[in-house]
């Protein structure tokens, strides 16, 4: 068996070693180009030092091209699950092992009973009557 070296231990790479100082002459360039597109101003402080600061017209760019990323959600919310409580088909997130509704869980914060939505357009005897009706009409 063939380690990879004459002494037969096996090969083993040096580390890469990392460095957190970038070389000038990668970045020249983009500042020579900042510099003379008018993107940055030299601010002169009062202790004789300075500093560098983007125009606002290239920040405001820089937030267009790099928007605060938004925060995550609490838990992922899904549109055809049945609510465990109120066995109505709505908007609903996974808790504690059940999909729950935001209705019936605010409702449960509250130690109360949520307020059901009627899934018909009418009460059951109007509905019922109009049954009834449409059949007398249909006989002959």
């Amino acid at each position: 068996m063939s380690y990879g070296s004459k002494s037969g231990q096996p090969f083993r790479p040096e580390p890469v070693k990392k460095t957190d100082e970038i070389p000038v002459d990668a970045f020249n360039p983009l500042l020579r180009s900042l510099l003379s597109w008018h993107l940055v101003n030299r601010v002169e402080l009062e202790d004789g030092t300075h500093r560098w600061e983007l125009t606002e017209s290239a920040q405001e760019r820089l937030d267009h091209l790099n928007p605060a990323s938004r925060k995550a959600a609490k838990s992922l919310a899904y549109l055809d699950h049945w609510c465990a409580r109120c066995r109505q088909q709505r908007l609903t997130h996974l808790r504690d092992g059940r999909y729950i509704c935001v209705d019936c869980e605010a409702a449960e914060a509250r130690g109360t009973a949520p307020e059901l939505e009627s899934t018909r357009h009418r009460p059951v005897k109007e509905e019922l009557a109009g049954l009834a009706k449409r059949r007398k009409l249909s006989r002959p």
